[in-house]
């Protein structure tokens, strides 16, 4: 469901390949590499668009891209179950609502503690 210009809009997906972790596992941490090496370039498609890394670490992370459209993306690799995890929110015009700030590592958790629940034994 869409709204109207200035309210925020969600998107969570989660991507997980099935079988052997080792091989889902790798295929998760490629994707995820791409997907942040795609966040960082997003400027040269879209020059009105200035993206911010806010949070970078091997299998986390996160960034705000500010311009005509504000997104806040959130992306988790979990190799361990072969998982990706990913919240974007967004709004285009001025937002209705600000921005509550939030600690980007207190929602990157919350994205994995899901998923060591799910899968038994993939977390230490």
């Amino acid at each position: 469901m869409t709204h109207p210009d200035g309210q925020w809009q969600l998107q969570a997906q989660i991507l997980h390949w099935r079988g052997d972790t080792a091989r889902g596992g790798a295929i998760a941490a490629t994707v995820f590499g791409a997907a942040v090496t795609a966040l960082r370039a997003c400027q040269l498609g879209a020059p009105k668009q200035s993206p911010s890394v806010t949070d970078d670490e091997p299998t986390r992370m996160s960034a705000v891209i500010s311009g005509p459209v504000i997104m806040h993306t959130y992306l988790v690799a979990h190799p361990a179950s072969s998982t990706i995890s990913e919240l974007t929110l967004w709004t285009s015009g001025p937002a209705q609502v600000e921005w509550s700030v939030i600690n980007d590592s207190t929602v990157l958790d919350a994205m994995v503690a899901p998923l060591c629940e799910a899968y038994i034994a993939s977390c230490s």
